[in-house]
């Protein structure tokens, strides 16, 4: 099952976060498709720890991006993946306990969080870190 594909309306113009973009989008579509035949818990969460390991990382480097150019938005961006991060692992630590299950609803929730976010703050810095990079 796929729940969310790569079109170029998603690229922000910078080769690496366009890659790790899709390498988020593609982890999604695997915990979908494990959720879809209804993998074994220990998949599936071998799935969910790859994709907030990774999600962790690709946020780190637009942080480094944001500091290292003094972008103007740096910490309401931050502010936006702390969030996140934030509640994946209170999602985490709730389907360890059996208090919540990894099913549609985190898939609605993982989709619509990175597309909003992507087109939305993602957009955002597009331009700035273009010229910022080439000027680098």
């Amino acid at each position: 099952m796929v729940v969310l594909e790569w079109s170029d309306e998603f690229s922000v113009g910078i080769d690496l976060i366009d890659k790790q973009h899709k390498i988020l989008i593609r982890a999604i579509n695997l915990l979908a498709m494990a959720v879809e035949y209804n993998s074994s818990r220990e998949l599936m969460r071998e799935i969910f720890v790859t994709l907030r390991d990774y999600t962790d990382t690709h946020f780190a480097y637009e942080e480094e991006l944001f500091d290292r150019f003094s972008y103007p938005e740096t910490d309401k961006h931050k502010a936006e993946h702390r969030s996140l991060l934030s509640q994946v692992v209170n999602l985490e630590q709730r389907w360890k306990t059996g208090e919540a299950e990894i099913g549609p609803e985190v898939l609605k929730f993982l989709v619509n969080w990175l597309r909003t976010h992507i087109l939305g703050s993602d957009k955002k810095y597009s331009d700035f870190l273009i010229r910022a990079l080439g000027h680098a």
